[in-house]
Order: structure tokens, then C-alpha cells, then sequence
């Protein structure tokens, strides 16, 4: 069970100072390219975590080194030059290298660093054999970096087991540009904030979940099972969907400082959040709503509308065949759904001054009543959001994956 906050300015930034001490000794121990002290002076953007429980939050500093904190250690570190959460495929030449140290030596990197930032092998099950992928080569260039991973065995899914510690190495430098923490056996308090700040909704008793639905809490362990048991179900979306998300979709994605998880009226549902954005919405059994990272749709005070400025490279028509058409893959009958009529609501590209804003819109409803509304992108011709209305259309419903641990 935990409880919603209301993050303030000020909470926000007594969490932040809170956390520069970790941060700051992490660098240091990891011997990364940081100058140290790293302080709040160094910090760009910081979002803290909504959570009581789960305070922390994710820190991008000011060169583009990237911190998560949760459960009172540094849970994810990345680098600018981290290869393997690249989101521009466009950037891939950038990481051409030569190879420069062996299989071995990088095994050796991964457990010192282990030692280094306050582990040991047998904390982390990295006395077993790990996961290595190897350099990957593409042409007649090659990617110098190797991923050296360790699982944790005794988990609720032995036959999915979650990351333990995950590295990304880079063969030319050694150094070390991605750091993933999963296992529970790392936690640690939290640090002390002298801020209080006022709970939005105390043990989600009236957390919304979905049209003013109550969602009531369940326990940590079942939430982390949950979790667990749905990510297959989050991958096959993906791929029947043609949603770009890199696959399949594991623990390691996931930014659990965002996770939210409870019953609606006695179904299990929950909100997963990707680290770099993308949102799922599973309910009845189901991902009923996807909203990638970039989509124009997603309440990001942050976004502007420049950030969806492009080329009109495809026009209603197409577009609105995309939507039926990544129905159809999802085994959804456009008539169950209702989206084989017109949509009550069409937005088209805009032109905004001399650019437009590349984006369709649409929108099935009938009253007040909604059953699906989508985006697809007018530059890439890929679709950026769906959502289904399960609860006006309840012949979709499926059954939850069944988890046995307590709620």
C-alpha cells in the first residue's frame, strides 16, 4: 500500500539536495568523467517521484549524465553515450570504434565495479555465469561495447528471472556508460527530508482508475508480481501493434518510481511507465491504452508545440487506415470497437505560421460516451497512442494473469 503526494517546489527540492550526496558518490566511486562534488548547480532537469513510499526520483544533469534513485540507492545510471537505451537510430555511426579489450576484461570491469560502488558478487548473484553481448557488428563497422548482465534466480518468475545488475561497457575507453540495480537485496532507507508535503490521496482509497473508478491498493510483493506477469502481455502488444518500442520489454525498462498498480472494482489494473516515457495502461486483462513518449497527447508541461512540427507526408485517409489496421493486428473487430464507422471527431495536421504540426487525431464517441481515440504521426506514418474503452465495451474483456501472492 502506498500513498500519493502532492510534489511541491519545495518537497521537490529538498529531495533533490537530499539525493546530490548518492549521486556524487556513486560518480566518484564508479570513477566516472564527473567532476565531484556534483551539486544542484549541476542539475538540468530532476522529477521527483509522486510516491511516499518510494521517495527519489530521476536526475539528468547538466552534461547529460543520468541518474534514477529509488529505494535509497542509485538504481540506474546512463551516459550520453550509452548505446543500448539509444532512441536515434540516425546517432548509431556515432558509437563506431575498434575493440580494444577482451570478453574477459570486461567480465573483470563489471565485477570490480561491483566492489566499487559497495557490492559484492554474492549480494548480487554475479557469482554465477552472466548474460554477455558481445560488440555488435553492423557492416563493415562494429559498436565496441559489450552488456554484461547477471540474473537473480530466486525470484517470483524462475523461469523469467529479473535482472540482478546490468552493465554496458565500452570496449575502446573501459568505461563503464550504463549501470541498471534490480535486485532487492540493495535497498536501503531513505535519506531524511525535513519537508512534508500534503498527501493527494491517502492508500489510493480514491486514486481515479479510469472514468472516476476507484482504485484501491494491494501489496508491494503483489504489485512486483503483477508487473512481472503482464510484461509478456506488454511485449506481444508491441509487436502485434507495430508501436516502436525495443523489445522485449523487461523490468530494466520500467520506471518503477512511476509504476502504479491496484483493483478497480475488483480487477487487477496498472499504469507502467518506460523510463524514456512511454505509458501502458492495462486493464480487464489487457493493454487498453498505449502513448509513446513522443506523442502529442501526453499532459508533459514540458512539451512545445515545435517538438511536433514536420512533414504532412500522409493524409486522413491513410491515417485513419492505420488505425483500423493496427486494431485488426491487436484481434480486435472494428465493429466490437466501433471504429468501423466515421470517427465522431477528425483532427488534422495544422499549419502553425510556416510549419505544421504533423499530427492526426481521432475520436469515436457517442455522446459522452467514448470507445476509442488515436494519434498517428503525419511525418514517420506510425501510430503514437491508442486507447480502447473497456468499460463501454465490455465484450473485450479478458482474464487477468493469475499471481500467487497475496494482495
Amino acid at each position: 500500500m502506498f500513498e500519493l503526494i502532492q510534489v511541491t517546489a519545495q518537497y521537490s527540492n529538498a529531495v533533490l539536495v537530499a539525493l546530490m550526496p548518492y549521486v556524487s558518490d556513486f560518480s566518484k566511486n564508479l570513477e566516472l568523467p564527473i567532476p565531484t562534488p556534483i551539486t544542484t548547480n549541476h542539475v538540468r532537469q530532476f522529477r521527483c517521484s509522486p510516491r511516499l513510499d518510494l521517495m527519489g526520483g530521476n536526475i539528468v544533469l547538466t552534461n547529460g549524465y543520468e541518474f534514477s534513485f529509488v529505494h535509497g540507492r542509485v538504481g540506474l545510471y546512463r551516459s550520453p553515450q550509452c548505446y543500448y537505451f539509444l532512441q536515434d537510430p540516425n546517432r548509431i555511426p556515432e558509437f563506431y570504434g575498434r575493440v580494444k579489450i577482451s570478453e574477459a576484461e570486461a567480465l573483470q570491469i563489471a565485477h570490480t565495479a561491483i566492489t566499487k560502488i559497495g557490492y559484492t558478487d554474492a549480494l548480487l548473484d554475479a557469482n554465477s555465469v552472466p548474460e554477455i553481448t558481445k560488440p555488435v557488428h553492423i557492416g563493415t563497422n562494429v559498436v565496441p561495447r559489450y552488456r554484461v548482465k547477471w540474473r537473480s534466480p530466486n525470484g517470483l518468475f524462475p523461469e523469467s528471472p529479473r535482472s540482478s545488475i546490468d552493465f554496458e561497457i565500452d570496449a575502446t575507453t573501459k568505461q563503464i556508460h550504463m549501470m541498471y540495480l534490480g535486485n532487492t537485496n540493495t535497498w536501503r532507507p531513505n535519506p531524511k527530508v525535513d519537508v512534508h508535503p500534503p498527501i493527494i490521496k491517502k492508500g489510493l482509497q480514491s486514486q481515479p482508475g479510469g472514468a472516476g473508478r476507484k482504485l484501491f491498493p494491494v501489496s508491494q510483493a503483489y504489485s512486483n508480481a503483477f508487473l512481472e506477469a503482464i510484461l509478456p502481455q506488454l511485449s506481444e502488444y508491441v509487436k502485434k501493434s507495430g508501436f516502436a518500442v525495443p523489445l522485449p520489454i523487461t523490468t530494466d525498462q520500467v520506471d518503477m518510481t512511476r509504476y502504479i498498480c491496484g483493483l478497480v472494482e475488483g480487477d487487477p489494473m496498472a499504469h507502467v511507465y518506460l523510463k524514456r516515457g512511454d505509458e501502458f495502461i492495462y486493464r480487464h486483462g489487457q493493454v487498453i491504452a498505449f502513448y509513446s513518449f513522443d506523442a502529442a497527447v501526453i499532459p508533459a508541461g514540458e512539451r512545445r508545440q515545435e517538438d511536433f512540427f514536420g512533414r504532412v507526408n500522409m493524409g486522413t485517409r491513410e491515417a485513419l487506415a492505420l488505425v483500423r489496421k493496427t486494431i485488426r493486428q491487436l484481434g480486435y473487430s472494428e465493429k466490437v470497437v466501433r471504429v468501423n464507422e466515421n470517427p465522431s471527431r477528425i483532427g488534422p495536421p495544422q499549419k502553425i505560421g510556416t510549419n505544421f504540426l504533423a499530427r492526426h487525431f481521432f475520436t469515436w464517441e457517442e455522446g459522452d460516451e467514448g470507445f476509442a481515440t488515436a494519434e498517428v504521426d503525419a511525418t514517420t506514418k506510425t501510430m503514437k497512442s491508442l486507447y480502447i474503452n473497456d468499460h463501454a465495451i465490455t465484450n473485450i474483456w479478458r482474464s487477468p494473469p493469475k499471481v500467487d501472492v497475496s494482495q
